[in-house]
């Protein structure tokens, strides 16, 4: 949970440092409350480097937690609509 700011501080930058390795990041939002409070949405430049973060991201853990790694509706994220 991302209750404190320093918390929250170290997943983003886990986040940007891991996930950079598959292409450049235009975005990461990580919801600390509400709908999508346990997700991170990753915005890749490229179709093809999402597509490389997928491949690379899904089925893993962290935290004790597996990782489900898919495209969002592109409509609903520009509309910060994190329901999944």
């Amino acid at each position: 949970d991302l209750e404190s700011d320093e918390d929250y501080t170290e997943v983003m930058e886990e986040t940007k440092e891991e996930c950079g390795k598959f292409g450049k990041l235009r975005n990461i939002v990580i919801p600390r409350t509400g709908v999508g409070a346990t997700k991170i949405f990753l915005e890749y430049e490229t179709t093809e480097d999402a597509a490389k973060a997928i491949k690379a991201l899904a089925g893993r853990t962290f935290d004790g937690r597996t990782i489900d790694a898919a495209y969002m509706d592109e409509v609903k994220y520009l509309n910060q609509d994190y329901s999944g």
